[in-house]
């Protein structure tokens, strides 16, 4: 009498068993952190072009796994050719933008490289290769790399977050977060681009209050917008007020990314160097 299996265990499960993280991690207690996961995973079907996309990303990924800059990279249609499109708060220099968004640059290459075997995420100090250079030389001294496996060596879809760098469990949430990273980012480049959206956005928004928004996508303070701009703290503060009501944003940054969608992610707001 033979016996049956009653399931067959893949090459693929056994790397999962062995992993090692089968034991829940301590930050499912924390119910704030998890109600924010659940939000970004249930929000994520929400999005429909690269504008939504971004504000997504800023409202929903931000707050779990803070970056400056994100980079999305995959196959494209037609002929399933990858490419690479940046979203970021922090102006970076052009020559990044053009680095970071050329698949076939060394640093995607090395990246690849580097994910493909264990396909985990992937935490690389800027300072570690002159490959990372420029951007480090931007003020970005760490990058956090995951993606969505494919056949063969090539991912299906490889996400790139630069900034100051990330602890354990962050690291941990953008690993579950990337299957919703590669839908969302992947549905929102087949979508058709709604039509005169800077238009839009130009009669909600006086360009004072793009003055001030530019000021608060620098970063800068209340104090630093009104030293820069010539006018008082107080004008700068009411100014921010009425951006945050009149575009529907909770804090300054998600303004800010609300803005830059409402323009369509144009080159002056979203790639200026």
């Amino acid at each position: 009498m033979s016996l049956i299996p009653l399931s067959s265990e893949s090459p693929h499960d056994r790397a999962w068993m062995d992993r090692g993280d089968t034991v829940p991690p301590d930050w499912l207690q924390d119910r704030l952190v998890v109600e924010r996961v659940l939000e970004a995973l249930w929000s994520a079907r929400q999005p429909t072009t690269p504008a939504q996309f971004f504000v997504w990303s800023q409202s929903r990924l931000q707050p779990l796994v803070p970056h400056q800059v994100l980079v999305c990279l995959g196959a494209v249609p037609p002929g399933g050719r990858l490419a690479a499109q940046m979203f970021n708060l922090k102006a970076v220099p052009q020559t990044l933008q053009a680095q970071l968004e050329a698949p076939e640059h060394g640093l995607w290459l090395h990246l690849m490289r580097r994910w493909a075997p264990g396909r985990r995420p992937l935490r690389v100090a800027t300072d570690e290769s002159a490959l990372f250079a420029p951007l480090l030389e931007a003020g970005l001294r760490s990058v956090l790399v995951h993606g969505v496996g494919a056949d063969g060596e090539r991912p299906d879809g490889l996400f790139l977050l630069a900034g100051e760098g990330w602890t354990e469990e962050q690291v941990q949430q953008f690993e579950l977060m990337t299957p919703a990273l590669q839908a969302v980012w992947r549905r929102s480049r087949v979508a058709p681009k709604p039509q005169a959206v800077a238009a839009r956005a130009g009669a909600l928004v006086t360009p004072r209050e793009q003055q001030i928004v530019e000021g608060l996508r620098a970063g800068l303070s209340n104090e630093g917008i009104a030293v820069q701009l010539g006018i008082s703290m107080f004008t700068v503060k009411n100014h921010v007020r009425k951006i945050l009501r009149k575009l529907g944003a909770s804090n300054r940054a998600q303004a800010v990314a609300i803005a830059m969608a409402r323009r369509d992610l144009s080159e002056s707001w979203a790639s200026e160097g």
